[in-house]
């Protein structure tokens, strides 16, 4: 994975932790294959996993200098295959599955086009680094922040961020999903998130999580009725010092393509694009 990472982007981008967590959550011995050459080294790696919204992603990895050609296309037909198999057990005449493709891997761009699958979005990974400590977050009058406690905020922090995610086509996760997915993590750690509140009303939260070479926000959102008062540019000044204080030198994000002002709200505080994916999706047919 952290070979692939390197060809495609330059640096790592890849965490066993992450990795992992995927695992902890899927039938191995039946959703994930190895590929190895002649020479018996791992040259390739894909696995199913379903997210709460019951779409199937293909998680995909090929050696870029060690694969025989034609490797991707037999391990996406390997999961499409397990894909209609799970379709029957579960007696679902269809299902959505997703590919994410590295903006600059443009022959694997072209294969899963010849396979049938189309751009859903884009995603824009950004990133800040940090010579000096960042600036103090201004908060407006009235606003008070702290951290959460997993076990009583769990539900208030779901519904305030499936309601600032909300959008039309959007299919929220279930509770149980998100839970699983943001506290059932394996970095999760709640002196990194951040709520904040006018009166007794929420209306900022800032999800992060640590990886060994820099600090996450995985989800940033802010009340409809309070956008444009610049709680969203505090809440990930207040992340960046933080981060900063725990000794990391960098921020990243992800970012949908179709979300312009989340793009230049992360701009306007000094974070830049390094990355790009394309999201493909694709229906599967029951067998």
């Amino acid at each position: 994975m952290i070979a692939c990472d390197i060809t495609e982007y330059g640096e790592p981008d890849s965490d066993i932790d992450d990795l992992l967590d995927n695992w902890s959550d899927m039938d191995l011995p039946r959703d994930a294959w190895l590929a190895y050459n002649k020479q018996n080294v791992l040259v390739g790696y894909a696995a199913i996993y379903q997210d709460s919204r019951e779409i199937f992603h293909f998680d995909l990895y090929v050696h870029p200098a060690l694969a025989k050609p034609g490797l991707n296309e037999e391990l996406i037909d390997q999961c499409e295959k397990r894909t209609q198999v799970i379709l029957s057990e579960k007696k679902w005449e269809q299902a959505t599955t997703s590919i994410i493709v590295a903006g600059s891997n443009q022959k694997s761009k072209q294969l899963v086009e010849k396979l049938g699958y189309t751009i859903l979005i884009y995603h824009f990974g950004m990133a800040i680094h940090f010579e000096n400590p960042p600036s103090a977050p201004v908060w407006l009058e009235g606003i008070s922040l702290r951290t959460v406690d997993p076990e009583k905020d769990d539900r208030l922090i779901y519904n305030f961020i499936q309601n600032a995610f909300e959008r039309p086509g959007r299919i929220a996760p279930s509770f149980e999903g998100w839970r699983d997915f943001m506290l059932g993590a394996s970095n999760f750690r709640s002196d990194v998130w951040f709520l904040t509140y006018h009166s007794n009303e929420l209306v900022g939260a800032a999800l992060c999580f640590t990886y060994p070479e820099y600090g996450w926000v995985r989800q940033l959102g802010v009340e409809p009725a309070w956008r444009g008062k610049g709680i969203g540019s505090a809440l990930l000044q207040h992340a960046f010092g933080v981060f900063y204080a725990l000794s990391f030198s960098s921020v990243r994000l992800v970012v949908e393509s179709e979300n312009v002002n989340a793009f230049r709200l992360y701009e306007s505080v000094g974070m830049k694009c390094s990355q790009r994916y394309a999201e493909y999706q694709k229906a599967i047919f029951s067998s």
